[in-house]
């Protein structure tokens, strides 16, 4: 696609982007140990690193060290293995979990260069498809609800989305060590998105419904259940549960659900890709979020190599202890 985009807003107005998350959130007293001082310390380094060097010397580097963890981490890769049992058939399985190392590399790298790269240079690596279906919604006034999954280069696509005129809101989970954490809130916030930080529900939705009523964009990582209470749904035919954000914002707010892939492309390039808008008005919980796994089946298959599915992803490969009131053997998905 070329040409102009809609960009998100009513028109003459001011975007409200809510600087300064980090401090908003209340402080934690628990000590962190050496280990999480000392994760900060290598994410760090590492984040300065990856700035510094030349950007083909730095995604050649990460490349490599991909490819050794995913001879040399067996453990990882064999997690990695089982979830992409459940997307690809056999015959495309190691080539997929191989290219997922590669892909999540390049993912960092990118993630820790998106506050430097221009507005300029980032629009000549980006084509578009299907943004007709984002603006149609935006049309509509009442915002959108971007469905995204840890796929692809999705701080990438909100940089270029900034420079576009689309603003975005993102939920971001607040972790240890907190320094790393106010590190990302920053880049974040450098990018031009607003961070609204996962803590109590009432605060972060009533915000949320903000963004939608000013008709900017909601950015949901919606693959990832952090809670254990979400309902079963099925995904790519087996159960698991997926956080019911974008079905309760979209209920709330009117607001159009709209999955967005930034896919990964050679020569260091991107492609973003929007599918199919939906709503889920007249559906409850259970049967929205079973709509969302839907469209996030969808948004993976675009190219399932470049979904991180690093962490256990279905009910069956978690711990007892997270599997909520799930057994095995029970089907009660939708």
């Amino acid at each position: 696609m070329t040409g102009s985009y809609r960009g998100s807003g009513h028109a003459g107005a001011v975007v409200d982007r809510n600087p300064g998350a980090a401090d908003r959130i209340p402080p934690d007293n628990r000590p962190e140990g050496l280990r999480l001082r000392m994760t900060a310390v290598v994410w760090l380094a590492a984040w300065e690193l990856a700035r510094a060097l030349p950007e083909a010397v730095v995604f050649a580097v990460a490349d490599a060290a991909a490819l050794a963890l995913h001879r040399c981490a067996g453990r990882t890769r064999r997690r990695v293995t089982r979830n992409f049992r459940r997307v690809v058939p056999s015959d495309r399985l190691a080539g997929t979990v191989r290219a997922a190392f590669r892909s999540y590399a390049r993912y960092w790298v990118e993630a820790f260069r998106a506050a430097d790269i221009s507005a300029a240079d980032i629009d000549a690596r980006v084509t578009t498809e299907g943004f007709e279906r984002l603006d149609g919604v935006l049309e509509r006034g009442n915002g959108a609800i971007v469905l995204l999954s840890h796929h692809g280069s999705w701080d990438i696509a909100a940089r270029w989305a900034e420079t576009k005129g689309y603003h975005l809101a993102v939920v971001a989970e607040v972790v240890r060590p907190r320094a790393l954490f106010r590190k990302f809130v920053a880049l974040r916030e450098a990018i031009g998105l607003e961070v609204v930080p996962m803590q109590r529900r009432a605060t972060m939705t009533g915000r949320l419904i903000e963004v939608a009523e000013a008709n900017h964009m909601i950015g949901l990582l919606t693959d990832r259940d952090l809670t254990g209470a979400a309902p079963v749904v099925r995904f790519f035919g087996e159960p698991t549960r997926i956080p019911i954000g974008a079905t309760v914002l979209s209920r709330r707010s009117g607001a159009a659900i709209v999955p967005v892939a930034m896919l990964q492309r050679p020569g260091r390039r991107w492609h973003m890709k929007v599918l199919p808008p939906f709503t889920v008005d007249g559906s409850d919980i259970r049967e929205g979020n079973q709509r969302v796994a839907r469209a996030l089946e969808d948004l993976i298959l675009t190219a399932p190599e470049q979904w991180h599915a690093f962490q256990p992803v279905w009910l069956e490969d978690l711990p007892e202890h997270r599997r909520g009131d799930w057994q095995p053997g029970a089907d009660s998905a939708a």
